[in-house]
Parts: C-alpha cells; structure tokens; sequence
C-alpha cells in the first residue's frame, strides 16, 4: 500500500520525527550553593519531558545545589575553570568587589575556550545559561553555532558609569537565540527585541501545600508557645535586606511582644570563621555587613524573639508555620519567596520596588513598603496581626493569584515551547 503525503502531512511527519527525537539540552549554572536561581532550574527540571529531552548540567562551582541535583539523579559536571562575570543588582564589582574586576577580565577569553571544550565533549542540541553572569559560555556556544537561551534571573546593575551594563546587554542582544525573562523588570533592563520572553518564576502546589499542618510545623521548629512568626528567607544578604527586616523587630515587640522573627538562609559568615579569617575579612571589610546584622541582632537572638536557621530544605514546613512572609529587598530583585508563600495562601509584606511589586497586589494579597524603612516594615507587621481576618483574606486572594500566574505546568511549558521554536527550525 502506497500513501501520499502533501505538503501540510509532511510538515506534520516532520514535528512529529523532531519531537520523538531525544534532545541533549546543557545546562549550564555559575555557583554551587542552593539559592533561587538553582532552586528554579531543579523545579523546571523536575518538569522536563525526559522522552523528548535529555539534560545534562555543568556547574561553575562546587556547593550544596550540585549535591542536589545529583541526589535526583541528574548528569552533573563540574567546570571550575570557567568564570563568570556578575553585573546584577545582587552582585557586582564595585565598592568592597572591586578588587575581583582585573581577575575577571583576563579570565574571560580562557573561559570562552573552556566553555568551547565542554561543548566538544557533551554535545548539547542546546545550551541553556540560568544566569545573567554567563557572557563567556554564550558567546562560546553561539560561536560554536548551538542555540542559547539565556535566562535572565536578575536586574542589571547601572554600576558606575554604566559601561559594563551596556557590554552585557550587547552580549546578551547578540549571543542569545532566545532570552527568558523572570519578570517585566528585568526584561526592561535588556535591549527590546523580539526574542525576549517574560516567564515568572513558577511553584509547585504539590510541594508547596497550603494543606500542610501548621500545627505540626510550628512543633518541628519548637514555635508551639510563640504566638506570632514573622519569617524571612533569604538569609544575611545586604539586597535582600536582612537588616531593615531585623531593625523593624524592636518596634514589632512593643506592640507584639509574642512575635519571633525567623531567617531562614546563609548566616552571617561572621558566625562560622575561625579567629584568624574574622580579622582579615574585617580588615578589609568583606564582613561589614554582616557585622551590622549581628548588632542589632545579638540581643534579640539572645531573647528568642529572633532565630536564625541557616540554610533550610523544609522551606513548605517554615512557610506552613508561619503567619506573615516578609521580603524587604532593596533592590529589585524577583522575590521567589513570595510565590510560595502565595502559593501556601499566607500574607506576604515586600519592598515596592521592581520584581516584588509584580508579585504583590498591595492591600489584597498582602501589602507593599518603602525599602529601608525598617519602622514602617514594623507598622505593616502589627497592622496584619491586628487583623488575623485580614491575613486571612489576603492569603485567599494570594493563593487565587498564584494559581493563575505561577503554575508550574503552564509556566515550565512556556519554556519548553521556547526550546521547540530553536530545535524545530
């Protein structure tokens, strides 16, 4: 028997053979330390097709996140000979950096090479960067003609003169097949084109329940005699702004004096120095930051009103056991923590600036604050405890919310249709 396919038929066998043909996408990621950038790569590997996609990940670094993903079974390497190049409002070279900027650029021409290498040696359909910093590996995989998309997870820095910022955004314009945005902030950052796509972030509601026991949560953090949890995740980290959230306890516990804050995420680093690298960093200020946390901090950690968790894995459990989230950046960086707590229908209180105001919908799902202004975070705390009905509300309209705008299924097949659009032409 004999068919005849005409053009349409033939297109069609044509997508049908691409998608039944396995891809080899490589990921590549600039740290080894869990954070929300490696924790949104594993939630959209975690959606991944593995019929149609094979992944592979090489990390810059070794940490935390590179025994994660290799404890669910993914392909991990390791590439500690390429460099990264941060020019974001989380990380950049300038003030106490800026002695890593010489470093940075003689190293980026022997990173291109050795991005080159690992190309060779792994053979990907596609390159994906889960990174802004990655300008090395993607001018090596454009020139190696493999198509990239470039996940852009944070706002540009302005820097000094802003050179640098227009260098990245050049880079970004011409070596990326296709850019994923997390937010409109961040898009706007980015020279307009056609290529740009804006796809939030996304939650899982099977991990992150609203049905967990908040019961049983608060005993697994010994919480059952606290009335108030106040939480912030995101650890000691100047953008994030872990020293307004502090500040703003003293003023919570006149008027709430059963609250305690919890910080979950990389303690201050002051805390697990020896003697000797306490000194040094101190000298040249690398830990200033973190001295002024611990500060106000001491006091209030020697009271209980305060605790800090370090690095956490049961990130649904704290939420669970807390009444309100707070994420009070000062820059304006995406706010991961955010959509969870949404997703887990608990009130959230952010900085209104950039990726957070984007989140938040002020006085339904939660409320927005100047940043830095650690009195009127502290007035927005009473004001929701005051009002347990309220928190409720606003819980249930940012659970509604979250379901709309971060469904991982729809927002992971957003990205998956990206990766079609480069592997089917």
């Amino acid at each position: 028997m004999c068919f005849v396919l005409d053009g349409q038929n033939l297109g069609q066998v044509f997508i049908s053979a691409c998608q039944n043909t396995m891809k080899r996408i490589l990921y590549i990621h600039h740290g080894g330390e869990l954070g929300g950038a490696p924790l949104s790569l594993l939630f959209l590997l975690e959606q991944l097709d593995r019929d149609r996609y094979d992944p592979v990940l090489l990390f810059l670094a070794d940490g935390a996140a590179v025994d994660v993903f290799r404890s669910k079974g993914y392909e991990c390497h390791l590439a500690l000979d390429i460099n990264d190049f941060s020019q974001t409002e989380l990380v950049w070279y300038g003030n106490s950096l800026l002695w890593q900027l010489p470093g940075k650029i003689l190293s980026f021409a022997s990173s291109v090479r050795a991005t080159h290498n690992y190309l060779r040696r792994l053979k990907p359909d596609l390159v994906h960067l889960n990174s802004s910093t990655l300008a090395a590996s993607a001018q090596a995989s454009h020139e190696a003609d493999i198509p990239v998309v470039w996940h852009i997870r944070e706002p540009l820095a302005r820097g000094y003169f802003g050179l640098r910022r227009k260098w990245l955004r050049q880079r970004i314009d011409r070596h990326a097949d296709r850019v994923v945005s997390i937010s409109d902030y961040d898009a706007s950052q980015l020279l307009p084109s056609d290529r740009v796509r804006v796809i939030h972030n996304f939650v899982d509601f099977s991990v992150y329940s609203r049905n967990i026991d908040a019961k049983k949560a608060r005993e697994l953090y010994n919480l059952e005699s606290i009335k108030n949890v106040v939480t912030m995740l995101g650890g000691c980290s100047k953008p994030k702004g872990t020293l307004q959230f502090v500040r703003a306890l003293p003023f919570v516990l006149d008027r709430k004096p059963d609250t305690c804050f919890l910080i979950a995420g990389p303690n201050p680093l002051i805390m697990a120095k020896s003697s000797s690298d306490k000194f040094i960093r101190r000298l040249l200020l690398l830990d200033e930051y973190d001295h002024r946390v611990m500060q106000v901090a001491e006091e209030f950690i020697a009271s209980d009103h305060l605790r800090l968790l370090g690095v956490r894995r049961d990130v649904p459990q704290l939420i669970a056991a807390t009444d309100i989230l707070v994420f009070p950046s000062t820059v304006p960086h995406f706010a991961r923590p955010v959509i969870e707590a949404s997703a887990m229908a608990k009130p959230v209180i952010a900085s209104d600036i950039g990726g957070p105001r984007e989140l938040v919908v002020s006085e339904q799902t939660g409320l927005l604050i100047p940043p830095d202004d650690p009195e009127q975070l502290a007035a927005a705390i009473i004001s929701l405890l005051d009002d347990p009905e309220l928190m409720t509300q606003m819980g249930e309209k940012g659970y509604r919310r979250a379901t709309n705008k971060f469904d991982a299924k729809v927002n992971s097949g957003r990205t998956f249709a990206v990766y079609d659009e480069l592997l089917m032409t």
